[in-house]
């Protein structure tokens, strides 16, 4: 399918670009119809590019070497030194309480979820760090409908919470890294976090209220919940040397610009201390062992992708044919542009099951209808993120999904998704359109 559509492109477009254009669609093609890893699919695209020569053997050096790499690296070793320290376990008794109702139970943990976005920057990691505390709520209330509300909750929170951080996904970081290459703007960690926390904490309120009423009675939300047994007492050593390494490392992105160390160099430092024999807390090895290799693997590869679409001219292509079919131009109103984006990317996880994928895929071009347009490529870049962030459609949409799904006894089915779909995708359209115009357009994020 791609081969005849790289067969058929008009002759002027030079043969890096329909290379760029194949191997794009093959992977895409691929990652949608195959259960092939989506980061094996996206190595051998990026390596066939090199090898067809439509880009320069260095382009994998680069995307190796790249930021967003090494800042995906030193997150996760961070992530398993809060888990190892025990902080993780205080915080999952902090969120289950004591005397505690079902109702209550599900407000305290869309509290206690959202602060996990700036500390593991993957929902897969999210997902694995939480799917335990799962485990002791069901296992100590027994209560089927209780199981099925948490099991979607605490997933659901995981993905609608990511837009709240830079370092949420993976593929927040890749949006930085094309926006850097394509418009020579960028957005910064606060930057980041002004746009996206609050509309990802009110987008998890939202949530969480679908689901208590969807699934729950007023009976069940009203009753309390069986207590967990927690460790207590004082922090341990081990726990105030990684407390502060997190906190001194979250200091530091919030104030970025005013250092010269970037977000990745802090990320690199935080994770060399928190391994460090003595003063850390987490063993080289495991620190290594932490670390999801192949998510690396695929960013980089996608970067290798989404660069090649740029640099061969072939987004640039792309977004001519759209802009022409699509009848937009300079003069058209901003509220079509906004609802196009909105629904361009609350759609794309049914196509594009990975975030980053969804990114490396559609950015590009976004942004190159952007410039077109003389829309604003931040804004564009944000707002395409906060729609593309959202995939609770389908189970495959979403690691965070799949991961509690795929328990011994899954709680929730397709069908429970679906329903909870069903009315959260168009209240969060609905909250896109409405933080435009009250938040985003007035605090610097406006299309024009």
């Amino acid at each position: 399918m791609a081969l005849a559509f790289a067969v058929t492109l008009p002759e002027d477009l030079d043969w890096p670009a329909r290379a760029a254009m194949l191997a794009f669609g093959g992977a895409a093609i691929l990652w949608v119809l195959t259960g092939l890893s989506a980061a094996y699919v996206a190595v051998a695209a990026a390596v066939s590019l090199v090898a067809v020569r439509a880009v320069e053997q260095r382009a994998l050096i680069e995307g190796l070497g790249s930021k967003v790499v090494w800042l995906v690296i030193g997150t996760f070793v961070l992530g398993a030194a809060v888990e190892k320290s025990g902080l993780a376990g205080r915080l999952t008794a902090l969120i289950a309480g004591r005397g505690t109702s079902v109702g209550g139970l599900m407000w305290r943990l869309t509290l206690g979820i959202v602060p996990l976005a700036f500390l593991i920057p993957s929902t897969s990691g999210r997902a694995t760090v939480l799917l335990p505390l799962h485990r002791s709520l069901t296992e100590a209330d027994d209560d089927p409908r209780l199981a099925k509300a948490i099991g979607l909750l605490i997933p659901a929170l995981i993905v609608l919470s990511t837009i709240c951080s830079l370092t949420g996904a993976g593929s927040h970081l890749v949006t930085v890294d094309l926006l850097e290459r394509l418009s020579d703007q960028s957005i910064g960690f606060g930057q980041w976090m002004l746009w996206g926390l609050p509309f990802g904490v009110t987008a998890c309120l939202i949530t969480t209220f679908l689901i208590g009423h969807l699934f729950l009675d007023a009976k069940t939300r009203a009753r309390q919940v069986a207590e967990i047994e927690a460790s207590s007492g004082p922090l341990s050593a081990k726990e105030w040397r990684a407390g502060a390494v997190v906190l001194a490392m979250l200091g530091l992105w919030l104030t970025e610009g005013y250092h010269p160390f970037g977000i990745a160099t802090v990320a690199v430092v935080g994770a060399v201390i928190l391994t460090m024999p003595v003063v850390g807390v987490l063993d080289w090895e495991d620190g290594v062992k932490a670390v999801n290799w192949s998510l690396v693997l695929f960013i980089a590869a996608s970067l290798v992708l989404g660069r090649a679409l740029i640099s061969t001219g072939a987004a640039k292509w792309l977004i001519g044919s759209a802009l022409s079919a699509s009848g937009l131009g300079p003069d058209s109103p901003t509220l079509p542009i906004l609802l196009g984006l909105t629904a361009l990317g609350l759609t794309a996880h049914l196509y594009m099951v990975s975030h980053t994928a969804r990114v490396v895929a559609l950015l590009p071009p976004l942004l190159l209808l952007a410039d077109r347009l003389g829309l604003n490529p931040v804004a564009v870049a944000f707002l395409a993120n906060a729609g593309m962030d959202y995939c609770l459609t389908l189970p495959v949409s979403s690691k965070a999904l799949l991961i509690f799904q795929g328990e011994e006894r899954p709680a929730w089915t397709s069908t429970d998704l679906l329903k909870l779909g069903a009315l959260l995708a168009p209240a969060y359209a609905a909250l896109i359109i409405v933080a435009y115009y009250a938040f985003w357009a007035q605090t610097g994020l406006a299309l024009r």
